[in-house]
Parts: structure tokens; C-alpha cells; sequence
């Protein structure tokens, strides 16, 4: 018995030393360069028992004496620290530049950033989350070197547009976007808070895998994904004032009438107003037609992984309102994304991204109160409202051409409701060590309907709808891709070799269909559907196909690790192009050097990092998204006439096309020399990139010889060439004074572009507006879309001047002004004001553009801040004309009035008001080119972060609280209502009453569960 109960004894010592073993926790701190890392994960090495590190670094975990833990986190060496005796485990991170490589995602794979020999930028997701915007694109702006991101306005749901590096083309510039490899025109259907990183490729030498389209460069997004051993439940939601930063002084009432009064005096006529003080301050549109709006946001995420399953999911919803009265946006997203491995070799990848939005389509009535005579009130007296008019028809009218808007508003009833998706799926197969194949087969999905009703009423003769209709719109878009691509990986001693090779097919379908009617026997919601039309019926539609064929190849070679070679090669063939020329075989090389791993560089301590990278490709580009699919054929089209009382619609046949049966790729040569610099253990950090852009064989419509009749389009040819050439300058700077962390960075892009051949040598003039037209041109030899009008020289003071102002044998080149009238240079010096004396006014290319970010933590507190800005652009206020002269009975600029010429040595700036304007001082001439450029606050955001105790007492792992701002203010001497505008190649920088982007102020939560 005894014997039995030492026995007992001992075993019960064995099982509590066991247990207690289990037990065993450790704690401790993960920090690097005295900076504590968040998010850093420790695991169990062999198990799935694992945690991470808290704001402060902190992380505690379950272990036993015999166990190791593995300590890993992104850009740092991974540890592996056996426990031991140890309790308490702190460890410092050293970084690695060579794991930070493996994060960058290039084209159909991904590299080491040490490896790469291209233009690549990268910025990962959290940094723009920091952005409370409703697209991906505006949250790019001022993110990285040579991405250029102008606003899409200020619209509910309207999106930013982007460039990279400018121009290549004076066609569609839109870079290609790839959404988890898979080649895109749109991404619509993401929210910000999917995003994991996105990869800009710059130069023809990265870009080049992807073929067509990647000639204005590429977008890698890729979204969030489940991580193995690791599950997360985030929360971010934010709520959003909005409003408009700028409001425009205009002239009140009282004013108005004695500025119109002023001009008649001038032109010889009577007053028009007897008392114009007895208006008072009359209407202010402005404030009329505006609102303080709201934007809401919320976005919840799950990832978790394991060993053989990882999977990520997230919702999002959006719902805007304008700040402009008349108009919304709503917006909900849903991915699942998610990753199994089917056995050691075999993996399976879905991903599934859906977005359904529906936007109101307010009309933009900003430009319109502006000219809006103030003396008229928004609605007729209710003494004039009798019971004949319905409940459009209440509005009073106007003493000018432009509509009423509040009436505008009241009849606005016009919806888009959009439902785009992504998805995908792919195996990958390891086939044996080294290769690999994967196949991928995605389908991107578009439906589009558009639904616009215009009720009747009756205002005036002016402004009259005497018979409703209604309109419906569907576009339906269908557009599968097919990747196949084969990988050969294999390290010998100091050689490293990668063999990439791929067969890509992929094909487009668009169909539309188009219906109106009208005469509906009621204005009421019930009836705004086609079968309700009584007359005017009319439909039309189209099926439009695309195919493109890929055969691709690429080799990245390494020696050492310091010695880099990248060569690729693709081959492309569209369907937009005939049978002759339907092929375009593209290649590109590109090296690079890593000088930091030479013995003459180690011994200078102070430099951590140099790269140099020299790169060289072509790249095809069929546009399709500019040029017609049936532009390498003669086609005959349908032509729609509207004819008699109840407004029928026939069908005529007419000439189409012409088409070109030699048409051929559009051929993109890019030269890119780079540099990237890390000092001083990694805190400061510098990348410069010198780039020349060539374009050959530039697609564009050239005009139809007049003996072939009328009647044609454009015939489109290869009769182009281009070039842009610029460099982006990148520059970081991160260190730690005690407890405050700092991160600056700066990035400053320039370009320069000009067209070196045109269609027959002929200039293109862009541009029309009511009162001023052609404003832009683009010629051989330079800029497109420069500004090109008449140039004024000062104002003529008095007779004497105006007479002295002739040609060589004293006639009077203006015979028509009058003192206060501007004086206009005769270029050509033939005595008289023709389109000759026209000359480049103004540039809206910018001498450079840039964003400067900012980043200060202290203990739980985080501010960021975002400046953008340009310089050196020239832009366009196109109201001057309606808004300066005083004539017209339009409105005018509050002080039009006294800043005007009103006798001799007044300005020399400003003309003479005047309504009749024989001289035609508001031609279009440089008076109305104004500085555009502006330094922008873009975002500055405060934030606080509960401690990890803190948060768990009410059941979070993570709570952050923030308040932010977007357009917080904006620095520049222009006159219009924004400064941020995008455009074509050919015309850009005109404001044209722009609907401003509004100023934003959020307050937000980031919560982790």
C-alpha cells in the first residue's frame, strides 16, 4: 500500500509540474529602433496557439519550458526565441529590407522590392482608410510620385480621375486597373476599406506584361485576405457634414440694378430701373439652391485563417447627400474572398467583390444662379398661382435665358442605378519544386439603367415643357478573362532565376438598349413608365464584342542579389484591328544594381539602401475605349428623324464610316533611369525616376476629303506621334524623439508633353462654350491644349489712345471702342482684329504637382495630415464673360460695379461696363487666363487609441476614435469655384461653373472585435 501511494504521489507531481507547464505565460515587449510595434504576431512554433502584440508592443501567450516562439512581422526579421526558464520575453525587431521586398505584387506574380528593376510605388491600405472619400481614386490623391488624381467634382457618387505621369496619348489616358489579377476598366464596386495595397507600375519596363491599355500605366489592387493562424472583426464608420468651401460674391439686388443701369448709360440708353435701392438685397440663389449635407459610412470585415483555409469577407454601405439640393448617392459592397489548399500542391483562390448604387442626378445649377438676376423671387405670388397650373409651373420666370432653378430642381427626376461585380477563380499547382501553373477565370459584370421622366409645365414661351416624357436607358456588360501562366523558379549557388510564361484571353460584350415616349396622361409617380406613353415612341439598340489574345513571357534573373535583369515580351492581338495587323508584339528590359551590397559601399555606414535602375519597353495600345469597333470597315448607318404634329420618329439610311483597312497598334516607348537611396539606418528614404515617353502610330479621326460627300465620320488612322518626358522625386523621413513617432513624406512630380505629328500637320481646337469657343489648341511641335486667344494691352484712357492705336497707314485698328474699352495687339500687324492676332495665351500643364504627408503619434494619440497641391498651371474661369461685364442683364461679381473703367486713369485692368460691347471686349483673350495654381489641405486627421485593458473592459481588442476633415482649405489666388479640375489631353484647366468638392468634417471609429 505504501508503495502504491509514492507512486500516486509521484504521478500527481507529474501531472501538476505538466499542467503548470502548460500554464506557463509569457509576456513581454516587441520594439524596434526604441519604437514599440503594434500587430506583431507570436506563435506558438507548430501549433495554432498564437496572438499579437498590442498598441504599446505588449503582447502575453501561453507555453511550455520545451516550446518556441516565433516572432514575425512584416518588413523585420523573423525570431524564434526558445522559452525556457524565461517569463518574460522582450525582443527587438531588426528590419529587413529584403522581406519588405517580398510584399510588392507586380504583374502575374509578385517580387522582393529589392528585386525590382521598374517604376513601382506602393501604399498600403491603411493609409487610405485614413481618407473619408467615397472612391478608391480620391484616396490616392497626393499618395505617391507621378499619380496625378483630379477631381470628378463634388456630385454625390462622382468619381476622381487619375493619370500617371501625365499623357501618352490624346485619347483615353485611364490607367489599367487589375483587381486581384484580374485586368479592369472600372472599380466602382470596391469601397476603400476592402483595399490591402495598391501598386502603381510607372514605366513600360514594369508595365509592359499587361500589354493593352497598360500604356497609361497600372493600378495593382489587391484586396483583403484571410491570414492563417489569425482571425479579425473590424468595425470603421464614420458620419460626414458637408459643405461648400466657396461661396461666390455676387451682386445683391440694389447692386444689380445699378450696374445694369450703369452699362445703359454707357451704351447711350435710359436707365432701366428708376429706384434701385427699393430691391433691397433681393434673392441669393446661391443659398437657395445649397445644404449642409450629411455622408455616412459603415464597413465591417471578418478575416480568419487557417492552415488549410484562410477566407475574408466584408460589407460596406454609403449613403451621400448633396450639397446641392436635388441630388444623392447610395452605395453597398459585399466581398468574400477566400483561399483552400486542397493538398500540399493544389490550391483553390475565389474571389467575389458585388457593389449596387443608385445616384440621383441632380442637375448642376451652380453655374445658373450665378447669372440669375437677383430681383426675381424663385416663386410666382400666390395671387398668380391659379389652379391651372400644376405643381411645375409655380416657379415665376425670368428676365434672362437661364432657367429658373429652383424650378429646375423641383422637376428634376432623373436616377442611374448601377449593379457591378467582380468574380473569380483559380487553381494553383505546384507541379513539382520551383514550377507551377495557375489557371484563373473571372468575369467581370456590369448592368446600367438610367430612368428619366420630364414632366409638363409652363413658365414662360422661354421655358416651357407642353408634353411630358419619359426616357429609359440599359447598358449591359459582360467581360470574361481567361489567365493561364506558367512559373519556373530556381536558385543556383548565386544565380536566381525566375521563368514566367502566360496565354491570356479575354472578350467583352456590351449590349444597350434605349426607350422613350410621351405624352403620359399624368405627372404622377404611379405613370412614369414607357407603356404609360400615349406618343413619340422610339428604341433603339446595340450588341458590341471585343476579343483580345495574349501570349506573354518574362524572366527575372539575379546575381548575388545585387545584380538584377528583367526581360519581358508580349504578344497581343485585338479584334479592333483587320486581319493583317491584327498583331503587336511588345518587349521591354530593364536592370538594376544594388550598390549597398559592395564592399566600397558597406564601409560608408550612413547609406543603408542604393539601387540604381535603368529600364527600357514598348507597349500597345489598341484604345478601345476611344476608337470605334467598327473602324476598319465602311459601314452604312440609320439616321432618326422627328417629323409632324405628333412627332414620329422615321428611319433614314445615310453614310457611315469610312473605315481603315490598315489600321495598326498604337505604339507606346518608354525610357525610365532610377534611383532609390535608404540613409542613416533607414530614416530617410529617397527615390528619384527620370522618364521619356514616346508614342508612335498615335490612332486618331482625321477628316473626310470633301468630294466624298457629307454625311461621314471621322475616318480613324495611325497619323500620331507624342511624347512626354518628366521625373518623380519621392523623399521619407521617419525617426522617434522619446515617445513621439514622425513620418514625413514628400513626393513631387513633373512632366512635359508635346504632339510631335498631327493629322495632315493640322491644329486640333477644342472647346466650345455659349461665349467662348475654341479655347484650347493643340498643334505640332507643342502642349496639347494650350490656351489660344487674343492678348489685351491695357485699356484705352481717351480718345488720343484709340486713335493712335493703327496700322502704318493710320487706319484704326479698333474703329469701334470707346474710352474704357480694352485695347487688343495686332499680331500680324495687318491693321485689323482677325483670328491671325490669336496667340498661346496660357498653359494648363502644371510645372509640377505634389503632396506632403505628415504623421505625429504620442502614447495613444494620432494626428496625420495630407497637403496636395500644383503649381504653375494656368486655368480658365469661363463665367468672366457673363459675370464681369455687367451686361446682358445677367448678374455680376459683387464690386463689378466700382472695379469697372468709369473715366480716365480709373484701371487699366477692367473695361468699361457696357451691354451693347461693340468692341467686344469679353472676346476670348487673356483677361479671363488666371494662375491656377493652389496648395490644398487635403486631409488632417486626430485620433485617440484606447489601451488594450481599456478596450477589452468593453469586450473590443481594439477601439479608436478620430475626427477628420477632407478640403479643409485651399490656398490660391483663382477666381473660379475650384481649382482641382481634370480634363482630356486636349482641353483641361476651364472652369466651367464647376460643382465644387465640398469641405468635409467626420467623426469616426475603428473597432476590432
Amino acid at each position: 500500500m505504501k508503495k502504491i501511494k509514492i507512486l500516486f504521489y509521484f504521478i500527481t507531481c507529474l501531472s501538476l509540474s505538466y499542467v503548470n507547464a502548460q500554464n506557463k505565460t509569457i509576456t513581454g515587449t516587441i520594439t524596434s529602433n526604441d519604437i514599440p510595434l503594434p500587430g506583431v504576431s507570436v506563435v506558438v512554433k507548430g501549433t495554432t496557439n498564437g496572438t499579437s502584440s498590442n498598441f504599446d508592443g505588449e503582447y502575453s501567450i501561453k507555453a511550455t519550458e520545451k516550446d518556441v516562439i516565433v516572432i514575425s512581422y512584416l518588413g523585420y526579421k523573423t525570431q524564434e526565441i526558445p522559452v525556457g526558464s524565461q517569463s518574460t520575453i522582450n525582443v527587438i525587431l531588426i528590419e529587413d529590407v529584403s522581406q519588405l521586398d517580398e510584399i510588392v505584387v507586380v504583374g502575374y506574380g509578385s517580387v522582393k522590392k529589392k528585386d525590382l528593376t521598374g517604376a513601382v510605388s506602393v501604399v498600403k491600405g491603411e493609409e487610405l482608410e485614413k481618407r473619408n472619400v467615397t472612391n478608391i481614386q480620391e484616396t490616392l490623391s497626393g499618395q505617391l510620385p507621378g499619380v496625378q488624381v483630379s477631381s470628378g467634382g463634388g456630385s454625390p457618387g462622382s468619381e476622381a480621375s487619375i493619370t500617371i505621369r501625365g499623357f501618352s496619348t490624346l485619347n483615353d489616358n485611364t490607367p489599367l486597373y487589375v483587381v486581384d489579377d484580374v485586368a479592369l476598366d472600372d472599380i466602382s464596386f470596391l469601397a476603400p476599406s476592402d483595399i490591402a495595397s495598391v501598386q502603381v507600375l510607372k514605366d513600360a519596363s514594369a508595365s509592359a506584361i499587361y500589354g493593352s491599355r497598360a500604356s497609361n500605366g497600372v493600378l495593382i489592387i489587391t484586396t483583403k485576405k484571410g491570414k492563417v493562424n489569425r482571425t479579425s472583426i473590424t468595425l470603421d464608420a464614420f458620419s460626414s457634414i458637408q459643405v461648400l468651401p466657396n461661396k461666390p460674391l455676387m451682386a445683391n439686388a440694389t447692386e444689380y440694378a445699378n450696374t445694369i443701369n450703369k452699362a445703359r448709360i454707357n451704351d447711350g440708353d435710359l436707365p432701366l430701373y428708376d429706384d434701385p435701392s427699393s430691391f433691397g438685397i433681393g434673392t441669393d440663389w446661391w443659398n437657395a439652391v445649397t445644404q449642409t449635407a450629411m455622408l455616412n459610412n459603415i464597413a465591417f470585415n471578418v478575416t480568419s485563417g487557417s492552415e488549410k483555409l484562410k477566407v475574408a469577407s466584408g460589407f460596406s454601405y454609403q449613403n451621400q447627400e448633396g450639397t446641392q439640393k436635388g441630388g444623392g448617392f447610395d452605395r453597398i459592397t459585399a466581398r468574400l474572398n477566400s483561399e483552400y489548399k486542397i493538398s500540399d500542391k493544389l490550391t483553390f483562390i475565389q474571389n467575389f467583390s458585388i457593389g449596387k448604387s443608385t445616384t440621383i442626378n441632380g442637375p448642376n445649377v451652380l453655374w445658373d444662379v450665378q447669372r440669375l438676376e437677383p430681383t426675381t423671387r424663385p416663386y410666382l405670388p400666390l395671387y398668380e398661382q391659379s389652379t391651372d397650373l400644376n405643381e411645375f409651373s409655380i416657379f415665376s420666370p425670368t428676365i434672362t435665358d437661364v432657367p429658373n432653378a429652383i424650378a429646375q430642381l423641383a422637376r428634376n427626376f432623373n436616377e442611374t442605378d448601377y449593379l457591378r461585380g467582380l468574380a473569380s477563380a483559380s487553381l494553383n499547382w505546384e507541379i513539382i519544386d520551383g514550377l507551377s501553373f495557375k489557371t484563373q477565370f473571372s468575369t467581370y459584370f456590369s448592368s446600367f439603367e438610367n430612368n428619366w421622366f420630364v414632366p409638363d409645365y409652363f413658365i414662360e414661351p422661354n421655358d416651357q415643357q407642353l408634353i411630358n416624357f419619359i426616357r429609359r436607358t440599359h447598358n449591359n456588360r459582360i467581360n470574361t478573362t481567361w489567365n493561364n501562366i506558367l512559373t519556373y523558379s530556381k536558385e543556383i549557388n548565386d544565380h536566381s532565376i525566375n521563368v514566367m510564361g502566360g496565354l491570356i484571353m479575354e472578350n467583352l460584350e456590351h449590349r444597350t438598349l434605349y426607350g422613350q415616349g410621351q405624352n403620359i396622361p399624368s405627372n404622377t409617380t404611379e405613370l412614369r413608365y414607357l407603356e404609360a406613353a400615349t406618343e413619340g415612341f422610339f428604341s433603339s439598340g446595340n450588341n458590341e464584342n471585343y476579343n483580345l489574345i495574349s501570349y506573354l513571357g518574362r524572366l527575372n534573373y539575379s546575381f548575388k542579389g545585387k545584380y538584377l535583369l528583367t526581360a519581358t515580351v508580349r504578344a497581343d492581338g485585338s479584334s479592333l484591328f483587320p486581319e493583317n495587323n491584327k498583331w503587336g508584339i511588345f518587349p521591354s528590359v530593364s536592370a538594376a544594381w544594388v550598390l549597398s551590397d559592395e564592399k566600397f559601399i558597406k564601409e560608408d555606414s550612413f547609406i543603408s539602401y542604393l539601387k540604381l535602375r535603368a529600364g527600357w519597353g514598348q507597349i500597345g495600345n489598341d484604345n478601345r475605349n476611344s476608337l470605334p469597333l467598327d473602324a476598319r470597315i465602311t459601314t452604312i448607318a440609320n439616321d432618326f428623324y422627328t417629323i409632324g404634329s405628333e412627332q414620329n420618329t422615321f428611319i433614314a439610311t445615310a453614310p457611315g464610316n469610312v473605315g481603315n483597312s490598315n489600321l495598326k497598334w498604337e505604339t507606346v516607348e518608354d525610357f525610365n533611369l532610377g534611383i532609390d537611396v535608404k540613409f542613416f539606418d533607414n530614416k530617410l528614404g529617397i527615390n528619384l525616376d527620370i522618364y521619356k515617353r514616346k508614342t508612335f502610330d498615335m490612332l486618331m479621326p482625321k477628316s473626310i476629303p470633301a468630294y466624298l460627300g457629307s454625311g461621314f465620320d471621322a475616318q480613324w488612322a495611325n497619323i500620331g506621334n507624342f511624347e512626354n518626358q518628366g521625373f518623380d522625386l519621392g523623399i521619407n523621413y521617419k525617426t522617434k524623439i522619446k515617445e513621439l513617432k514622425t513620418n514625413f513624406t514628400l513626393n513631387i512630380s513633373h512632366y512635359s508633353m508635346k504632339a510631335t505629328r498631327l493629322a495632315d500637320g493640322e491644329a486640333i481646337l477644342d472647346g466650345n462654350h455659349q461665349r467662348l469657343n475654341l479655347l484650347a489648341r493643340t498643334s505640332e511641335g507643342e502642349t496639347p491644349g494650350l490656351f489660344y486667344g487674343y492678348v489685351t494691352d491695357g485699356v484705352f484712357q481717351n480718345r488720343t489712345e484709340i486713335n493712335s492705336h493703327s496700322d502704318r497707314t493710320g487706319n484704326i485698328i479698333q474703329p469701334n471702342a470707346q474710352p474704357g474699352d480694352f485695347r487688343f495687339k495686332d499680331l500680324n500687324n495687318d491693321g485689323q482684329l482677325t483670328d491671325a492676332d490669336r496667340k498661346i495665351i496660357g498653359d494648363p500643364t502644371p510645372d509640377f504637382t505634389f503632396g506632403f504627408k505628415m504623421l505625429f503619434e504620442y502614447k495613444n494619440f494620432d494626428f496625420n495630415a495630407l497637403f496636395t497641391g500644383s503649381y504653375g498651371n494656368d486655368m480658365i474661369n469661363a463665367a468672366k464673360p457673363y459675370l464681369s461685364n455687367g451686361g446682358e442683364i445677367y448678374n455680376s461679381y459683387a464690386g463689378t460695379l466700382d472695379n469697372a473703367w468709369n473715366g480716365e486713369g480709373s484701371t487699366n485692368f477692367e473695361p468699361r461696363l457696357s451691354i451693347d460691347d461693340p468692341n467686344g471686349n469679353f472676346r476670348y483673350s487673356d483677361y479671363y487666363i488666371e494662375d491656377g495654381s493652389y496648395v490644398r489641405l487635403q486631409n488632417v486627421q486626430l485620433g485617440y487609441t484606447f489601451t488594450e485593458a481599456t478596450a477589452k473592459k468593453i469586450g473590443l481588442s481594439r477601439a479608436r476614435f478620430y475626427m477628420s476633415g477632407e478640403n479643409v482649405f485651399t490656398l490660391t489666388s483663382f477666381s473660379g469655384l475650384e481649382t482641382d479640375i481634370g480634363g482630356s489631353a486636349t482641353l483641361r484647366g476651364v472652369e466651367w461653373g464647376n460643382y465644387p468638392v465640398p469641405r468635409t468634417l467626420s467623426f469616426g471609429l475603428n473597432l476590432g472585435f
